[in-house]
């Protein structure tokens, strides 16, 4: 059986007998993002939505070998929530 980590930081699920989504069957708070046509395993760290405003973010770049051009797709994954905190006047 192979190990679960982080394809950014390399880091496994913390702590080692984290509960497992029952959708993904991945810890809770990591996610699988698709970015410059490939897919990766990202820590709830690494995969935070701070990476991804404005472009993938230049941590993400180094340690996944990305392209400064590269492009993500978020089709899968819940929206950021930021139109909530939008005010209407």
């Amino acid at each position: 059986m192979t190990k679960l980590s982080c394809d950014a930081c390399k880091m496994p699920p913390y702590p080692a007998d984290a509960a497992l989504s029952p959708e993904t069957g991945l810890p809770h708070g990591w996610a699988v993002r698709r970015i410059g046509g490939r897919t990766f395993t990202l820590c709830d760290c690494c995969g935070s939505v701070r990476h991804f405003k404005g472009g993938v973010s230049t941590y993400l770049q180094e340690h996944l070998g990305l392209a400064p051009d590269a492009r993500f797709d978020f089709e899968d994954a819940p929206g950021g929530g930021l139109h909530r905190s939008r005010v209407r006047r």
